[in-house]
């Protein structure tokens, strides 16, 4: 009875004695859920993604990501470098090709050729953004130097060799031949221009032969000869079958094709159903250029530039009329504008060029024989300087011509084909 009343008196006055809880569920592993399901009540919601949607590497992530680190590029070999990663980041390059002309967003590579028997120039190109970047050319020179050289265009050098033209890409090496030209033995092609790039199925090449103009499919097996220009005679079209002066430029505007003669004159180049060519009746609102004039595409806007009266002018082609017009531009406002040292040259245009250290209103001009890679100037500036570049050029040209060569490429400017393929 002792040992009854000490455990007794341990409890507070009134206390009862009342069974253990029991825990509202029975067993461990159900316990364990509803804790379980607290602390999920308690985190922000997680919402499950199919795992085929979740990107498992860098060749995953989603095209709108791609194309934003496109506009962060700065050179057309780094965009190349992008292109080249994977599938998925090639078409997303395709894409974007599609949407925005990337020709505006970076400045093109410079072109300085490997001559016969000289070590003057290397052969990697040199960046405008990084002229130490090591980025080199694919041109086999020791091929091409023994051929003649008729003009650059979409990434290609064409030459001439045997009456057949052939295409080297400057960045792969890539050779492309056409089949042999039927013409006489004395004559020879003296410019040459793509239409599109090689790879487009709607590509040609443009030769000029004297005074005629030959065409040929990239693909087929033979050249076509211009069979008709129309030209404009007293309210009347008349036709011929020649021209009176060579073609010198060619360029693509708005899937639409034209080229301009050594007298200055405008025609507009049917491929089909027939191939022709119709000579537009411009109205000229500035002085004419002193031999050299480069086609430029701006945005929507077709130019021509070159030197007049020892200054550079730039001329827009207003097509908006039906009598076309050539208007004088002032300034060339956010755009830079790069020119080669010769006319069968293509001329580039990059806008918003402060973004990778350029200038605007500015035109970039090629230097040769180990001077200064380029130089700017403006529209309507004085060059004090005689014309260096185009003196030095000449020189170069007649030089290689009293040795049998007669014509040798010169310092360009140079774009991948690639970026024009859409």
């Amino acid at each position: 009875m002792a040992g009854r009343d000490r455990r007794r008196r341990g409890r507070p006055p009134g206390s009862t004695s009342k069974p253990p809880v029991e825990p509202l569920c029975s067993s461990s592993r159900e316990v364990a859920i509803v804790q379980k399901g607290a602390e999920k009540m308690s985190d922000p919601p997680v919402y499950e993604t199919p795992a085929m949607l979740v990107p498992q590497g860098w060749a995953d992530l989603p095209d709108d990501l791609l194309q934003s680190i496109i506009f962060l590029l700065r050179t057309p070999h780094e965009t190349l470098a992008f292109a080249a990663t994977c599938r998925h980041w090639y078409a997303a390059f395709l894409s974007c090709l599609s949407a925005i002309n990337l020709f505006a967003l970076f400045p093109p590579l410079l072109l300085r050729p490997k001559l016969p028997d000289s070590n003057l120039y290397s052969e990697h190109f040199v960046d405008p953004t990084n002229t130490a970047a090591s980025v080199r050319c694919r041109v086999p020179w020791r091929t091409v130097n023994k051929m003649d050289y008729i003009g650059y265009s979409y990434g290609n050098i064409i030459y001439c060799y045997k009456k057949k033209c052939h295409l080297f890409d400057v960045f792969t090496g890539a050779m492309t031949k056409s089949p042999r030209l039927i013409i006489d033995k004395r004559d020879y092609p003296t410019f040459g221009a793509l239409t599109a790039p090689p790879a487009s199925a709607n590509s040609s090449v443009l030769v000029q032969v004297g005074c005629s103009l030959f065409r040929w499919k990239v693909g087929s097996t033979s050249w076509l000869k211009l069979c008709q220009i129309d030209v404009p005679f007293n309210h009347l079209i008349i036709s011929r079958s020649q021209l009176h002066t060579p073609i010198f430029q060619v360029m693509s505007f708005k899937g639409e094709i034209f080229a301009i003669d050594s007298s200055y004159n405008l025609f507009k180049v049917f491929l089909e159903p027939r191939f022709r060519l119709r000579k537009l009746s411009v109205g000229w609102a500035a002085s004419k250029f002193d031999g050299c004039m480069w086609f430029v595409v701006c945005d929507d806007m077709l130019l021509l530039i070159g030197p007049a009266n020892n200054r550079y002018q730039a001329v827009h082609l207003d097509l908006s009329s039906r009598r076309k017009r050539m208007v004088k531009v002032e300034r060339l406002e956010n755009w830079a504008v790069f020119v080669g040292s010769g006319t069968k040259s293509q001329a580039f245009a990059c806008k918003n060029p402060e973004r990778w250290g350029g200038r605007s209103n500015c035109i970039y001009l090629c230097g040769v024989d180990g001077e200064q890679p380029w130089c700017t100037v403006q529209p309507g500036e004085e060059v004090k300087e005689p014309d260096y570049w185009e003196r030095q050029y000449r020189w170069r040209h007649l030089r290689h011509v009293e040795d049998g060569v007669t014509d040798l490429l010169s310092t360009i400017w140079v774009f991948p084909g690639v970026f024009s393929r859409i």
